[in-house]
């Protein structure tokens, strides 16, 4: 008779390296397949992380669009100023210009204005506070738009103003001057 070999047997003993299919201690290979699997917690984690990276994400998309259709609504507000505010730099009269106008705008409607002129003490230049109404104004605008200007306007000033200005800046520069010779 011959001796039986161990490797070749056709049923598995007890120190066999091949596990059974009832076998209670696992083997490396088993343990390698846990070991890449992922457990429920750590799914929920990732899950809970996925959520929150979505909500900053979302959060920052609306309020970019929220910007984007503010800027617009400014730059329609802005474009309404800036054509009434030409109205009243084209205005030669004084009079007409405190008085002020109506004019038709593009985006806010009809506009009323008016100014509220001051000389100041220097030749031609005058602080004008600048107010519009506007009938319709855009989504989220105010009605009213105010602001203070300082206008170089020649044609605004009354002949004996200007040389009455120019003859006190004659004197206090006279003054100023003492007795230097030049």
């Amino acid at each position: 008779m011959r001796p039986q070999n161990k490797h070749h047997s056709p049923h598995p003993t007890p120190h066999s390296s091949h596990p059974t299919p009832h076998s209670p201690h696992p083997t490396p290979h088993s343990r390698r397949r846990r070991a890449r699997a992922f457990s429920l917690i750590e799914v929920v984690i990732a899950v809970a992380i996925f959520a929150m990276a979505a909500t900053v994400l979302m959060s920052a998309f609306v309020n970019a669009l929220l910007a984007r259709e503010s800027a617009a609504s400014n730059d329609l507000i802005n474009a309404d100023i800036r054509a009434v505010r030409m109205q009243l730099l084209l205005e030669p009269d004084i009079e007409a210009a405190e008085e002020g106008d109506e004019y038709e705008t593009l985006n806010s409607g009809e506009a009323s204005w008016e100014a509220s002129i001051e000389p100041t003490d220097v030749v031609d230049l005058f602080r004008v506070q600048f107010s519009i109404r506007f009938s319709e104004p855009p989504e989220g605008q105010a009605a009213e738009y105010s602001e203070t200007l300082y206008l170089l306007r020649p044609t605004w000033s009354e002949g004996d103003e200007r040389s009455d200005l120019l003859q006190d800046k004659r004197e206090a520069l006279e003054e100023s001057r003492g007795d230097y010779q030049f």
